[in-house]
């Protein structure tokens, strides 16, 4: 368990070093600047971190975590109201982080890429599609691969539309593939 202290001066780094990502990009941040900014020594900063991708990739850790905590807790397949839960919140999630999203895609384009590797993970663990064909697996993974395709293209503004009319249209969509 982290103790208070601990998780404070992460998310005082944490914050600092997205503050600063706004305006620079990662390879001209340097450690200095970034314990001043999170109000911090440099020895603190390397209390907790090796260098600044490892700030980022805990940063983008996070990030995972939650999305998968949200996959676990919904169940999508359990039915349809879970599915259309998990789709409510994901957008939510996604609009609600926008900012953070559109600033680590700057950093790292790939990491929609990761976030659809770790659903796709999800869905083939799911006991529901242990005992699926290779033809069903490979439906599921063009289920998330297009899901994400379409909050990839609804985040960076090709879409404009509101999140809620984005969340009931994926609910649609991912409906006609009865995945019940």
């Amino acid at each position: 368990m982290v103790d208070r202290r601990t998780a404070k001066t992460k998310r005082a780094i944490k914050n600092a070093f997205l503050d600063i990502l706004k305006v620079k990009s990662i390879n001209k941040i340097t450690i200095s600047e970034l314990s001043e900014k999170a109000d911090i020594g440099r020895g603190t900063f390397y209390l907790h971190y090796h260098d600044l991708y490892d700030v980022y990739e805990s940063v983008e850790r996070d990030l995972y975590a939650e999305l998968v905590e949200m996959f676990d807790e919904f169940s999508p397949y359990v039915t349809s109201e879970n599915l259309l839960a998990l789709t409510n919140e994901v957008t939510a999630y996604i609009d609600k982080k926008r900012e953070l999203f559109l600033l680590l895609m700057d950093v790292h384009e790939n990491i929609l890429n990761k976030i659809k590797e770790i659903f796709n993970e999800k869905v083939l663990q799911d006991e529901c599609y242990s005992e699926i064909s290779e033809y069903e697996q490979l439906e599921a993974l063009f289920i998330v691969a297009g899901t994400f395709g379409i909050l990839e293209e609804w985040l960076r503004s090709g879409l404009d539309m509101p999140l809620e009319q984005v969340s009931k249209i994926l609910h649609q969509l991912l409906m006609k593939f009865n995945l019940q």
